[in-house]
């Protein structure tokens, strides 16, 4: 219970290494394209793809920059005020990491197939400002006021095991579909249906009276947050403990879940094409290990300041905060299993042929984040040089954030591809003053030309 609140305070204000990825869906010659759109059809027989990696972050709230000031002599020192006018109402932090293992795709004629393995772990954090506000400068400014302030979490570790089929049902249509048997491996979450936490400001005694209706489940026992309790802030350290967990966990031994992926294309005509799916819907079930800690009724203590905790010491001591959460909040502990749902995702796209070698194409993306749909849009461009080379650009809208400008390439020598992709390059040139962090890179092994037919005759597509 500790650890879930005290990951709660530090994800507020720190980045962590959305799972909008937009570049992805335009680069048609690797077979990963797949991954935002199954029934897209691969450019190649066979593709095999090696180990690769996908970060992803995203914030709508402060940036690193958004809560430094400089100083006369150059240094620079936190001012939580100045980040705190950044927070908008409701915030969420989006966070992905995955290690796709291998991706192997085969297409014969008009059937596609495919296999393919993922280690993920995902967090979806939302809190709303008064949370900040009041976690950062106490209480007084909530004075006879009856404020919620009860964040929302969804932090899971799983394997995934991906199983892709896709049919070119006419010359103009093709869809597919991806099974995904998700192995859990652990999880923090809050219960949807219980999220309710407000808190009152007495105006004589400054005393806090919590009105709770809030749960929190914790799943597998290796999945922690260890935290040492009296630590230099300078040696702060985050890490999940993984030492328990088995290869043959990451692949078939956690918990049991499963998903789909659906997708399908459409070519207008030789030029223009439109394309629709929706991913990751399904669940994890959670039994091995489960913890429920429920509050639930009407509470009263001394308001904390966690400003002072964090900035107001050399040192950093958590244990009497934490301590003081968990006992005035009188959370009770169970032992019943629970169901999480992953972040359903849409993709609704359509891309024009300029020439043979040049595509432009727009994408409208959403995703469900705690019950809410956020949005996201993006305009592409992809040049391909002959066989070998394509580069392509991106611009997009997300997060409240307009500053995203992406890039990508796929260069092949032979049977080998590599591909980068990045949705927002700006965050490398300014990576303190940016809402998205995301890049993808890896390798493929990719055999044979796929023919295509056209209206007008065969023609060689671009591999």
């Amino acid at each position: 219970m500790k650890r879930f609140i005290l990951s709660i305070l530090i994800f507020l204000f720190t980045f962590s290494i959305q799972a909008q990825e937009l570049g992805l869906h335009f680069i048609d010659n690797i077979y990963q394209s797949t991954s935002t759109n199954p029934g897209k059809m691969s450019q190649h027989r066979i593709t095999v793809g090696l180990p690769s990696i996908y970060l992803n972050y995203s914030h709508n709230g402060p940036t690193i920059d958004d809560m430094l000031y400089k100083t006369a002599d150059g240094s620079f020192n936190i001012d939580i005020d100045k980040g705190l006018k950044e927070i908008g109402d409701n915030n969420y932090l989006r966070t992905e990491f995955s290690l796709e293992t291998f991706n192997v795709g085969v297409r014969i004629n008009k059937i596609q197939v495919g296999l393919s393995h993922a280690v993920r772990f995902n967090t979806i954090l939302g809190y709303p400002r008064e949370l900040a506000e009041m976690a950062f400068n106490g209480n007084s400014q909530y004075i006879d006021q009856d404020i919620e302030v009860a964040p929302s979490i969804n932090s899971s570790l799983y394997g995934e095991i991906g199983l892709h089929g896709a049919y070119q049902i006419t010359d103009k249509l093709s869809a597919g579909i991806k099974i995904k048997l998700l192995s859990g491996l652990g999880n923090i979450s809050t219960h949807k249906n219980k999220n309710q936490l407000s808190i009152y400001t007495d105006p004589d005694y400054y005393q806090l009276t919590a009105t709770t209706d809030y749960q929190i489940n914790t799943a597998a026992d290796f999945f922690y947050l260890d935290i040492i309790n009296e630590v230099d802030s300078t040696d702060f350290n985050l890490n999940p403990s993984l030492e328990n967990i088995s290869t043959g966990q990451l692949f078939f031994g956690g918990e049991g879940g499963i998903a789909f992926d659906i997708g399908a294309e459409y070519k207008v005509n030789d030029k223009l094409t439109l394309g629709f799916s929706a991913l990751d819907l399904g669940s994890i079930n959670w039994n091995n290990n489960a913890s429920n800690f429920t509050s639930e009724g009407v509470y009263t203590f001394e308001g904390i300041n966690a400003n002072e905790v964090f900035f107001g010491e050399d040192s950093i001591d958590f244990d009497p905060v934490l301590d003081t959460i968990v006992s005035e909040l009188g959370f009770v502990e169970t032992n019943n299993s629970y169901k999480t749902s992953l972040s359903p995702k849409f993709y609704l796209s359509g891309s024009y042929d300029i020439q043979k070698s040049l595509t432009v194409g727009a994408v409208l993306h959403g995703e469900i984040l705690d019950g809410r749909f956020n949005p996201a849009l993006g305009i592409s461009v992809q040049k391909r040089f002959g066989n070998i080379f394509s580069l392509g650009g991106i611009y997009s809208m997300r997060n409240k954030s307009f500053a995203n400008l992406g890039v990508n390439f796929v260069t092949k020598l032979g049977p080998i591809q590599l591909y980068a992709i990045t949705d927002n390059i700006i965050s490398v040139i300014k990576p303190y003053d940016t809402k998205n962090v995301n890049f993808r890179v890896g390798f493929n092994v990719a055999i044979s030309k796929k023919r295509e037919k056209k209206s007008k005759g065969l023609q060689e597509a671009i591999e």
